[in-house]
This record gives C-alpha cells, sequence and structure tokens, in this order.
C-alpha cells in the first residue's frame, strides 16, 4: 500500500467535507475520489481507512469511516461479479469482522450515516450471496447478535431489514431480479424458526429494560433504539412470511404488536405492523387467523383514547391516523372474508365494535382521517348482507355518519382561521396537514366531492330523517348568522370569504343542492318529505338580507328545488319574484352600465342563472307562465336595467320555455322575434367588410382608440355573437341524439348567420400566417392580439395570486385586445358547435369545403390553446352528428388532417421535452406576458398538457365512446350506444387512414409524461390491438411501433416522467397483449368458445408478427432463454394475472441495466472521469440451485408414506 496515495486520499476527503475550501479545491477533491474508486486495489485501502482514519474530532473520523464504507459498497456493487467465488468469501469474511464484531466499548456508538452505510455494505453482499453462497448468514448473525454489545444486535436486525426490503419492495423499484428476489425470500422463510424466538426474546428483555425503574436514560435509549430497530424489521417480514408464523403461541408478534399500542414511544411501530398483516390475502382457510388477530387488534383498539389530541398534537394526531389506516385497510381487504357464506351473528357483533370505531374516528377532527374511511363505508353501505343482518345496530351508526357528514360540509377547519371556538381542534389538525389557506382548500374541495357520495347514500337509505335533520340545521345557520360580524370588507362591511357567516351559509346552501338534488322520486312524494321540503323552502324564502355574498347563496339554491316545484307549483310565484327582482340587485353608488362590484355583478348574474336552471329543469311546468316571463323581461330591458351579457341570459331563459310550445309555428315565430335584431346586426354591410380579412380587423383594433364607431363594431362581435349564440344553443338544440329535422326552431337564421362566421373563423385563423402575424407583432394595439390574456395565464398557473402584480400593473390599457380576442374566438367555437350540430348544416354539397376554408384553416400554425379550444367546441359536435352517409367523404378526411397533425406536433414537442433540451420558438409557441420567465415555461407547458388531454379525449369518444345509464342507482353502467358503434366500427375497421393517425397520436402519448394522457391512451391502444390484430397491415403499427412505445413508457424515466407503478402495469398488460396476440397468436380466455385456452390452436406464422420478439431480444440483459420461457409460459398460463406478472419479471432486467446506465450518464462526474463501471452495478442470478433442507426432508417423508402408507412410525419413540 502507497503510504503517500493513503496521505492524498485523506486530504480529499477532508477537502471534499470542509466549508473553508473553495470550490474548485472542492470539485478536485470529488474528481479525485471518484477517480480512486476505479482502482483496483481501493478496496485495500478502504479497509486500512475505516480502520485508521487518522486523527481529528469524532465527526472527522466518521466522515473518514463513512467514505471507507462507501468505496467497499462501491467495490461490491462493480467489481463483486467479477471476483472468482474464494476471493468472494474471503472478503466477506473480512468484512463481517471488521463491521460487526469489531470491539468497542458499549457506550460506543456510531452516527447514523455510517450506520447506515454498514448495513447498506452487508446486505448488498448478502443480496449477492445468500443463500447459496452464503448459507450461514443467519447462524453468523445470531452468533454475533448473542455475544455482541446491544449495537451490534441493531445492526442485524437492520441488515435483516434492509435484505427484507428490498425483495418486497415496490414491483418497479427493486434493485434484484425476480430469482435472486425469490431465492432470498425462500432462504429468509426457512430461517425464521431459529431468527423468530430470538427476535421475540430479545424484545421482551428490552422493554422490561426500557420500562424498568432502574434502567439509566442511556440504557433506556439503547432499549428504545432495538425495539424499533426489531419492529421496524419486523413490517417487512410481515409481508410475505406464512400467515400462521407471526401468531405462533411461543413468539406472537402480533399480540405484541397489540400491546404496544399503548405505548407512546412505540405504538405508532406497532400500528403500522398491524396494518401490513391486515393487508395480507387470507382466503377462507386463513379465515380463523384474521378473525383471531382483529378481534385482539379491535379488543385494545375499544380501550384506546382517540379523541384527545392536547398535550402533543402532532404526536396524537399521527397515531389516531396509523389506527386508521389501520382499520380501513382490515376493511377494505378483509371484509368479504368476514361475511364469507354470510356469516351469522359472531361475525356482526365483531363487526359492530369495528364499525363503532370507525364511527368514532371518523368524527375526528382531521379531515384526512374522515376522508381515508368514505369508500369503506360507501362499501358497508351498500352490502346487502350487513343492511339485512345488521339492521338492529346500524341505525345508531348511520346517525352518527349523517351529523358528522353534515358538519364537515361546512369549511370551518382551516389553518389560517382566526378565533375559530368549537372548531379549534380542526383548525389545529389542519395547521398539521395543510401549510395555508389555499392548499386546505384545495384538499376539501376533492374532500367535499367524496362527502356528497357517502351522502347520496344516507339519503337513499333514510330521506325523512335526513331532510328533518337538514331543517333544523338550516334554520340553525339563518337564526345564528344572519349577517358577517368578522373577516368584513373594509368599504361596505359585509362578509368575505373568511367570514364565519359566509362560511354557514356556503356550507348550508351546498348541502341543501346535495341532498335535495339526490332525493328519489318516490320520496319526494311522501307527504312528510314534501312538508319538509316546503319548510326548508320558506325558511330560505324568508331570509333577508343586503350581503351579496350571503344573497348569492341564497339565489343559487333555489335552483335545487326544480323538481318540487313540479309538485307545489304555487311557490314558483314568489321564487320567481325574488329572483326578478335580484336580477336588478344594485349597491348604493353603482350603475347598471357603469361601475358595479364583482359581489353585485355575481348576484345578478346567479339570479338570471337560477332563472335558466329552473326553466331548464323544468319547461312544460313553466309554458303557462310564459307571457309573464316575457312582460319580466321586456320590463327589464325597457328600463335599460340589464346588460348584455344579462340580456342574453334572459333570452336563454325564454327560448328553453317556448320550446315546451306543442305548435312547431310558434316556436318558430317566437324565436325569430327574438333573433331578429342581434342577427341583422351581424349581417350588416360593417360587420361583414370588418371581420372577412384579419387585416381588417387588424386595421379596425388600430383604429379603435381614436374612432369610436370602429371600437363599437369590435364590441359589437362579442355581443351579437353571445346573444345568437345564447338563443342558438337553447332553441330545440342539444348535443346528444341527432336533432331530426323539424326540431330546431332557430333553423331559418343559419343560412343568414354562418357566412359572416365562418369568414370571421377564417380571419381569426388568418391572424397565425406568418406574413400576417410579422406586420401584426409591428402595429402598436393590433400586436396584443397574439398574446395570452393575464386571465388565460392565471387559470393556467392555477389562479391569479400566482401572478406578478407589478408585471401586471405595466402592461398598457391595449393589452386588452388579447382578452378580447379570447372572448371571440372562444363565441365564435361555440357557435360553429351548435351549427355543426345540425342536420341542414350537412345538406350543404360544398360542406367540406366549407370546413376546410375555416376551420381547418392554418390548422398548422394554431397555437395550442386554439386547437385545443376548437377540438373541444367544434370538432367533437361534429363527431357526434356527421350523418353516416358523409363518413367517408367528410369525416375521414377531416379527422385525418386534425389528428395527423397532432401527432406531427406531438413529434416535435414532445421528444423535445423528453430529451431535456430547452424549448424553441414553434409555429404553436404562445406570447406570454406579465410574469417571470420560469412561469411563462410553466404556462407553456400547461398549455401543450390540456392540449394533449383533449386529443385523447376526442380520440376516446371517436373509438370507444361511453354513455352512463343508470346516473339514478347504485350501480350506473358504461354502455356504447348504437351511434356511436356505428362511429367507431367505421373510424377502426372501415377507414383507411384513421388507425394509422390514431395510432401514431398514441404512440407519442404513452411515452409522455402525463399520467393522465398516458393511462386513457393506454386503454385506447388496448382497443386498437383488439380490433386490429388480425390484420397483418397493421402489424408494423401494433407490433412494431405501440410495442416499442409500451416499453419505452415501463424502461426509460427522465426527470419528470417517472410514471407511478398501477400505471406501469396497465402499460405491461398493453405489451402483454400485443405480445400475445401478434406475435404467438393466442386470444384471451374470454373469447376461447370452444377451445381450450391453455391448448390453442397454432396460427400460421404469415399471419403472425414476429417485431415484438425482435424487440424484446434486443433488450439488454434478454436473453433467447428467457423469451422462450415467457412464451411457454403465456400459452400454457391463461391467468392474465400470471401472464402480467411474467412479462414484468422479463422487463425487470432490463429496467435495471437502462437505469444504471442513465446513473452512469446524468453523473455530474460522467464527463470527467468516462463510464467507468457503473454497467456492471448490478446483482446477477446465482447459478446453483437452491436446496432447502426442510423441504428436502419433507418431501422425502412424504414419499416414504407413499410407499409405505400403513406404517406405524409412533412407536419407535415410544409414544
Amino acid at each position: 500500500m502507497d503510504p503517500q496515495l493513503y496521505q492524498q486520499v485523506l486530504l480529499a476527503v477532508q477537502a471534499s467535507h470542509s466549508p473553508l475550501a473553495s470550490a474548485s479545491d472542492r470539485q478536485a477533491a470529488y474528481a479525485f475520489c471518484e477517480e480512486f474508486k476505479s482502482r483496483s486495489d481501493c478496496a485495500l485501502y478502504a479497509v486500512a481507512l475505516y480502520q485508521s482514519p487518522g486523527g481529528g474530532d469524532s465527526l472527522e473520523l466518521h466522515t473518514r469511516q463513512h467514505f471507507a464504507l462507501h468505496v467497499l459498497e462501491h467495490y461490491v456493487l462493480t467489481r463483486w461479479s467479477s471476483l472468482p467465488v474464494e476471493e468472494q468469501q474471503k472478503m466477506r469474511v473480512e468484512l463481517v469482522a471488521l463491521l460487526l464484531r469489531e470491539n468497542q466499548p458499549d457506550d460506543a456508538d456510531d452516527p447514523v450515516f455510517v450506520k447506515e452505510k454498514k448495513v447498506s455494505l452487508l446486505a448488498q453482499i448478502a443480496k449477492r450471496q445468500f443463500p447459496q453462497r452464503w448459507p450461514d448468514l443467519l447462524p453468523e448473525l445470531l452468533q454475533v447478535w448473542q455475544a455482541g454489545s446491544s449495537r451490534q444486535v441493531e445492526l442485524v436486525l437492520l441488515i435483516l431489514r434492509s435484505l427484507a426490503e428490498d425483495c418486497v419492495s415496490s414491483s418497479f423499484n427493486t434493485s434484484i431480479p425476480p430469482a435472486r428476489r425469490k431465492d432470498i425470500l425462500q432462504g429468509l422463510n426457512v430461517c425464521l424458526p431459529q431468527l423468530f424466538p430470538v427476535v421475540y426474546q430479545e424484545l421482551e428483555k428490552q422493554y422490561a429494560t426500557y420500562k424498568a425503574a432502574t434502567s439509566s436514560p442511556m440504557q433506556k435509549n439503547r432499549s428504545q433504539r432495538l425495539i424499533h430497530a426489531a419492529l421496524d424489521m419486523l413490517k417487512e417480514f410481515l409481508e410475505w412470511m406464512p400467515l400462521e408464523r407471526p401468531v405462533d403461541p411461543a413468539t406472537n408478534f402480533i399480540i405484541v404488536a397489540v400491546l404496544l399500542l399503548e405505548e407512546k414511544e412505540f405504538r405508532v411501530a406497532g400500528a403500522e405492523c398491524l396494518e401490513v398483516y391486515m393487508t395480507r390475502g387470507f382466503g377462507k382457510e386463513n379465515r380463523a387467523i384474521m378473525l383471531q388477530s382483529i378481534s385482539q387488534i379491535i379488543e385494545k383498539v375499544n380501550t384506546l383514547d382517540l379523541t384527545t389530541l392536547e398535550p402533543d398534537l402532532e404526536a396524537n394526531l399521527l397515531f389516531h391516523k396509523k389506527i386508521n389506516d389501520m382499520l380501513v385497510t382490515w376493511g377494505t381487504c378483509q371484509l368479504d372474508t368476514l361475511l364469507l357464506d354470510g356469516r351469522g351473528d359472531q361475525e356482526m357483533a365483531l363487526l359492530r365494535v369495528i364499525l363503532s370505531n370507525l364511527c368514532k374516528l371518523f368524527a375526528h377532527p382531521s379531515l384526512i382521517v374522515t376522508e381515508a374511511q368514505i369508500i369503506l363505508w360507501l362499501t358497508v353501505l351498500k352490502n346487502k348482507t350487513i343492511l339485512k343482518q345488521g339492521e338492529a345496530f346500524l341505525a345508531d351508526i348511520l346517525d352518527q355518519l349523517r351529523q358528522v357528514s353534515f358538519d364537515k360540509y361546512f369549511k370551518l377547519g382551516s389553518p389560517e382561521r382566526e378565533n375559530p371556538g368549537a372548531h379549534e381542534a380542526a383548525c389545529d389538525c389542519s395547521r398539521q396537514e395543510f401549510d395555508d389557506h389555499s392548499e386546505y382548500i384545495s384538499y376539501y374541495g376533492n374532500f367535499r366531492g367524496r362527502l356528497y357520495a357517502l351522502i347520496r347514500v344516507l339519503v337513499q337509505l333514510n330521506p325523512t330523517i335526513v331532510l328533518q335533520s337538514l331543517h333544523d340545521r338550516l334554520v340553525f345557520v339563518l337564526s345564528q348568522y344572519t349577517a358577517g360580524t368578522d373577516h368584513l370588507s373594509t368599504d361596505r362591511r359585509f362578509c368575505t370569504d373568511l367570514s364565519t357567516a359566509y362560511l354557514y351559509h356556503e356550507g348550508i346552501s351546498s348541502l341543501i343542492d346535495c341532498i335535495v338534488k339526490q332525493l328519489p322520486a318516490n320520496a319526494m312524494e311522501n307527504p312528510t318529505n314534501r312538508q319538509a321540503l316546503h319548510a326548508i323552502l320558506q325558511a330560505i324564502l324568508s331570509y333577508g338580507t343586503l350581503d351579496p355574498l350571503l344573497k348569492f347563496r341564497q339565489l343559487l339554491v333555489l335552483a335545487s328545488f326544480a323538481k318540487y316545484y313540479v309538485l307545489d307549483g304555487s311557490t314558483l310565484t314568489a321564487v320567481f319574484e325574488m329572483l326578478f327582482a335580484n336580477i336588478n340587485f344594485v349597491m348604493a353608488g353603482e350603475d347598471v352600465h357603469g361601475k358595479m362590484s364583482s359581489g353585485t355583478i355575481n348576484v345578478r348574474r346567479r339570479a338570471l342563472a337560477s332563472l335558466v336552471s329552473i326553466c331548464q329543469a323544468i319547461p312544460a311546468h313553466i309554458l303557462p307562465v310564459l307571457p309573464v316571463l316575457c312582460t319580466k323581461a321586456q320590463e327589464l330591458f325597457a328600463a335599460d336595467r340589464v346588460t348584455d351579457t344579462e340580456g342574453v341570459m334572459l333570452y336563454e331563459m325564454l327560448v328553453l320555455v317556448s320550446n315546451s310550445m306543442e305548435n312547431r309555428d310558434e316556436r318558430v315565430q317566437f324565436v325569430q322575434q327574438i333573433v331578429q335584431d342581434p342577427l341583422s346586426k351581424w349581417t350588416s354591410p360593417e360587420m361583414t367588410a370588418l371581420v372577412s380579412s384579419p387585416q381588417n380587423i387588424v386595421t379596425a383594433i388600430e383604429a379603435a382608440n381614436a374612432d369610436d364607431k370602429s371600437k363599437k363594431l369590435l364590441g359589437m362581435i362579442i355581443k351579437t355573437l353571445t346573444t345568437l349564440y345564447g338563443i342558438a344553443k337553447r332553441a330545440g338544440v342539444t348535443f346528444s341524439p341527432k336533432p331530426t329535422e323539424n326540431s330546431g326552431a332557430f333553423e331559418g337564421a343559419w343560412p343568414h348567420l354562418l357566412p359572416n362566421l365562418l369568414a370571421l373563423i377564417r380571419s381569426l385563423h388568418g391572424l397565425q400566417e406568418p406574413a400576417v402575424k410579422d406586420v401584426v407583432l409591428k402595429t402598436s394595439n393590433a400586436c396584443w392580439l397574439l398574446s395570452v390574456s393575464v386571465d388565460e395565464v392565471a387559470q393556467l398557473l392555477g389562479g391569479k395570486n400566482q401572478l406578478e402584480e407589478e408585471e401586471v400593473a405595466k402592461l398598457p390599457a391595449t393589452s386588452k385586445w388579447s382578452k378580447w380576442h379570447k372572448n371571440v374566438r372562444d363565441i365564435s367555437y361555440h357557435l360553429m358547435g351548435v351549427a355543426v350540430g345540425q342536420t341542414s348544416f350537412y345538406q350543404n354539397p360544398q360542406v367540406a369545403s366549407v370546413l376546410q376554408n375555416s376551420m381547418l384553416s392554418n390548422l398548422d400554425v394554431m397555437e395550442h390553446r386554439h386547437l385545443k379550444g376548437a377540438l373541444a367546441y367544434v370538432y367533437l359536435p361534429f363527431l357526434k352528428n356527421c350523418p353516416r352517409e358523409l363518413y367517408p367523404s367528410l369525416l375521414d378526411p377531416v379527422l385525418s388532417a386534425l389528428i395527423g397533425h397532432f401527432a406531427q406536433r406531438a413529434t416535435a414537442i414532445f421528444q423535445r421535452s423528453t430529451n431535456g433540451d430547452k424549448p424553441v420558438q414553434t409555429p404553436w409557441s404562445a406570447l406570454v406576458v406579465g410574469i417571470e420567465d420560469a412561469k411563462q415555461e410553466i404556462a407553456r407547458e400547461k398549455m401543450v398538457m390540456e392540449l394533449t388531454r383533449q386529443v385523447v379525449d376526442f380520440i376516446e369518444y371517436a373509438i370507444d365512446p361511453k354513455t352512463v345509464v343508470g346516473t339514478d342507482t347504485d350501480n350506473p353502467k358504461h354502455v356504447t350506444s348504437p351511434e356511436d358503434a356505428v362511429l367507431r366500427d367505421y373510424i377502426l375497421t372501415q377507414s383507411v387512414s384513421l388507425p394509422f393517425a390514431i395510432g401514431a397520436v398514441l404512440v407519442q402519448v404513452i411515452c409522455w409524461k402525463d399520467t393522465l394522457s398516458c393511462r386513457k391512451a393506454v386503454a385506447l391502444g388496448d382497443k386498437l390491438v383488439n380490433v386490429l390484430h388480425a390484420d397483418s397491415k397493421y402489424h408494423g403499427l401494433l407490433g412494431r411501433d405501440l410495442f416499442s412505445a409500451a416499453l419505452q413508457g415501463v424502461l426509460r424515466e427522465h426527470v419528470g416522467h417517472v410514471k407511478e407503478d398501477g400505471l406501469k402495469w396497465e402499460i405491461i398488460n398493453l405489451a402483454r397483449n400485443i405480445y400475445c396476440r401478434l406475435t404467438l397468436g393466442l386470444i384471451p380466455v374470454e373469447e376461447c368458445k370452444g377451445i381450450d385456452p391453455c391448448n390453442q390452436p397454432l396460427r400460421p406464422a404469415s399471419s403472425l408478427c414476429s417485431a415484438p420478439r425482435e424487440i424484446l431480444l434486443s433488450l439488454p440483459d434478454v436473453t433467447p432463454g428467457q423469451v422462450e420461457a415467457l412464451d411457454t409460459l403465456l400459452r400454457e398460463k391463461h391467468s392474465m394475472k400470471t401472464q402480467k406478472n411474467a412479462f414484468k419479471e422479463l422487463l425487470e432486467m432490463p429496467i435495471l441495466a437502462i437505469r444504471r446506465e442513465q446513473a452512469g450518464s446524468s453523473s455530474p462526474l460522467a464527463g470527467i472521469l468516462g463510464n467507468t463501471s457503473a454497467s456492471v452495478k448490478k446483482v446477477l442470478d446465482i447459478p446453483e440451485k437452491l436446496v432447502i433442507p426442510s423441504r428436502e426432508f419433507e418431501n422425502q417423508i412424504k414419499w416414504q408414506q407413499a410407499q409405505n402408507p400403513n406404517l406405524d412410525t409412533q412407536t419407535l419413540f415410544g409414544a
């Protein structure tokens, strides 16, 4: 050993950790250390460095020892497989002696980072040798355990935990190949009879020491660490060990964990162990073990205090969550086992205690605790066996669930709430669980959605009690919180979003909406229930307030009673009077056509929205009072008391009611009267000239500041189109079933409306033409047409709080034209969407040319946000309403152009982001202003994501359309309507180009980072495979492109592109389906009619696709033998789960190889050092076959018993 090199290593380690060293010195030290690790004799120096780390304080000594252990671990990771077996054994013996048998004082202890590195090093060796080449691992560890100090016992426990942990960790996150994993777990399983008694005795001994009054603080601390280490190890073992092992009477660890639930220091670890055990599949054969265990657990839980949070809020809250998770896990995994064969009184008694404790926790002040239970309660309350046999005790439970669900429907637990009073505990929990009010509100939205589903079930079980309870709560809110008293606005002293009164009114109105809308029809007809509804409605109508926020909630909830108004029409008069009165709502100092506060605007529009909602829900019942409604509307128009937007909503209300007129001529005449004025403005010569070209729009905007006529005309575009859209979409037009010829009263307006609308859309698209765009960008006002509006940016970033107020304030007044452009484009697309829903639209023989020259114009330079809007508002209605006879001539070319273009666009943007390249300007790049550069990129990335999701949704409707039926039942179903089936079949089986265009998009999306898009793309890819696999012309798309994309989705992960395990399983299933159908010619069991799934006839080689097999063989570390074994298994085992597991195990080796390659290439020193030995950092399978002596002995006994079935061996031992 070179002494000079040894000193250099010491200096390099010191420099790399010294805060006084310069950056260049540290970089040089890092490079030296990395280069030193690549030396063949580095292990020799590392051992010496560990044994003699030199002088200095304890931190420096431990830092050097840590580096020595790190070098040794690197040596094991990179060189172990190349060492002869004898050297491996020699090195192992030396390291075990060095790390586990070193003589140190009993009070000496390593810092955590050194301890963890010791464990990691020895565990890496065990992964490579145990059990075949290190059969004495457990005896050696137990020898250290029995002869060593407590610190050595802790190391042994940590090593066993680490070894088991890596064998049962997340399926796609392990570093051990499948065969090795199985060998290690089998080896550990054989060791359990030796190991568990020792662990059990150690737990007893250390717990006695921990509790002994005579123990010193150091002894207690040591015992505490050992108990935690033992429980952590046990938790990993409980995931896979035989179910009967942890409940063995001699070493009943389940009882130990149960007893520790009342010990503050160890209760969380005990609960975690029990939760793991409750996830196991007990099944019918081990049902008794499960019942015994949960009985012991619930007996202990029943004695625990699960309500008190103080004085240690953080610790108690964590423990309560762990107990909650354990009980929920039991319910999720074991409820069916408990109820096997409709069990009787004993099981129901046990279930009663469990549900009572769950109820206790359901009322916990923590939202997270409550939310974790909701899905389980939905399962319990829909279980017919429980509802029937548990009727005696369910009443109290349902009452508790109802009260707590009502209580938690109010947002009263914000972490930033001041003086919370009775909700202080909830606010305290929220401070632990949420960073701020915004995070709380974000979580609460999802929480309330879950709670909504539970309340729906409670309403169905007993609507009368629910309505009575709702009325009582409403009376309480309206009497106790008539006006705001805290967090009031500074100007008028009205409520804000944080005012307690508003929180109560928001909660009660949302709760009323939830319950009233969920009432079954038969429940609403019940006299008692109708009386309760009448009382609730009267209480709402009797409440008076000038506070805009409280009034808004009052008006909102009136729309929830539409079904009730059918039964009690007398209340409609008072309801309409209140709504019409509030259309004209203004506060002192405000003017309808001048300045109005957002609160005033919201009240007025809410009144109109509720009117529209009621008229839409029950138009036939409103028809008799249509003249009255018209008179009211005319009065508002005549008095000039409504804005343009409010006027549109009034038109919508009237048209909705007119749809119920039985006489078509009357309907047409009514709509013509309403549409006459806006249509004449839209078709005027001035408007026609303005919308005819992008240049005319730009010229008008440039002149708008000085020319009132131009300004007014530009504003008229939005006003007239919004009015026409409101009338057109309500005039008997729907997007669902295709309309009949005589259904629309608006038909006569389309020939006059469409020419200018198509011209406007063409002009808006023309703004993106390079020549036009260059000119527009040089203007002073119209340049803002090409910018993303501030409101859009705020929406992309998640709220206006993400904007920089200073930057926004700097924007000139002319920036308003970006918002104008967005509004004009949106309303144009909306109106075009209604147009393509008309039968008359397709009667034009030039319809293909019409679309080509409007919607499809300049598609290649269209911004992402604009393409997303076009897909959602126009192309989706077009897809749903295009006549069958026009599929070849119209639908096919339009969709081919649209989907084919996005495939090209996705190739450019996805590959660049995957490669980590910086975004560059593209024809689709949007101009984002008002925020910093980093947020601009976030906004642009969000646009890409939203467009991608929209495209995938569009494709989903095209080839896998589903309609939900039975939404008012407990079992809603997704079915494909006959019309949708015709569309799907044409696209997939008759179109020449569409399957290839769709497949190209799916290939790109599966490899991209957005989980939602990827998950849908995988399902759609599976649909393509199922339908197209038999046609050889698609083998290239499915067997090469789609199969490669699926493998890439699993194998290659980039920063920000990591896919969750559930999604990876779905991708593996897609790859499995492709391989089975195309390469092996196998079909799933459900398609094997009259055929044995395990003995399917071989298909001709000419009809198969060899590309997937060739791709598998090209992967790193995949051998022909492994692929042949996979083929055999897929042919013999028809279980989808078994096939997916086999596919996953084959892919694990390439996953590890590619991960090592990426780790090596991403190292900051990779460029300096080159690719040294990172490619060999892997655990290899051991060629020796694993032979377990105990199993060999069992097999021998079984063989002897088979040969001598009547031989009585008991007498040999004097039994």
